[in-house]
């Protein structure tokens, strides 16, 4: 079955999903009720969601042999309760964030500036002319001809 791409089209899975089961009101249950009437795609997906709904339903039902639910409660039961206080904002707490934030940018700058001009001390400013070569350095050659002009090596 192909979905129905139809941008804007009304109803998705999610709307036909609560139409299954019951959970519109009266005037959306009315409205997709009339749209599955005239839309066999929507219909489609609305019968193979009823076929799901019908194969969970038939699935037997699995007992554990012990109820969890009153361990669970005894444990709520014996837990302190704390009282809800509010979180303050304090501006010590960003204190560490800032520091590393400011330390990590001062340190990224002086590594690339470090970077920068020592390539500039040790390249001969011809190195700067390869960017007119036929491939600029760099790139990717296909074979030695395509990269290089016969009778001049790197």
């Amino acid at each position: 079955m192909t979905a129905h791409t139809t941008p804007g089209h009304t109803p998705d899975l999610p709307q036909l999903s609560a139409y299954l089961d019951g959970e519109l009101d009266a005037r959306a249950q009315q409205r997709v009720a009339a749209h599955l009437a005239t839309c066999p795609v929507c219909a489609a997906r609305f019968a193979q969601l009823q076929a799901l709904s019908a194969s969970f339903q038939a699935l037997p039902e699995e007992p554990l042999g012990f109820d969890l639910a009153g361990v669970i409660e005894g444990r709520l039961a014996n837990t302190p309760r704390r009282p809800a206080t509010p979180r303050r904002f304090s501006p010590l707490g960003w204190w560490p964030v800032a520091v590393g934030a400011a330390l990590s940018i001062t340190v990224g700058l002086f590594m690339g500036s470090t970077l920068v001009t020592a390539s500039a001390v040790t390249t001969p400013r011809m190195t700067a002319m390869r960017v007119f070569d036929p491939m600029p350095p760099g790139s990717l050659c296909i074979g030695f001809e395509a990269c290089y002009v016969k009778g001049i090596t790197p």
